[in-house]
């Protein structure tokens, strides 16, 4: 089973891709804030692993 890796999410204020480290074994859901390496803005960053393993991402603005 791998235990982490590395996901990508849009910027929700300018649209740039992203990437983020994520620990894949943590089940359920992890909410943090990451900033935008371009303009720097803060993007709340959702990933939720289910039982079967599967992994989503959300970025949302911060504000929301």
């Amino acid at each position: 089973m791998q235990t982490d890796d590395v996901l990508e999410w849009t910027c929700q204020y300018c649209g740039v891709d992203n990437s983020v480290w994520v620990d894949l074994t943590i089940e359920g859901k992890q909410d943090f804030v990451e900033d935008c390496r371009i303009c720097c803005r803060p993007n709340r960053i959702i990933v939720v692993r289910d039982y079967d393993g599967n992994v989503m991402i959300e970025a949302r603005p911060i504000d929301e």
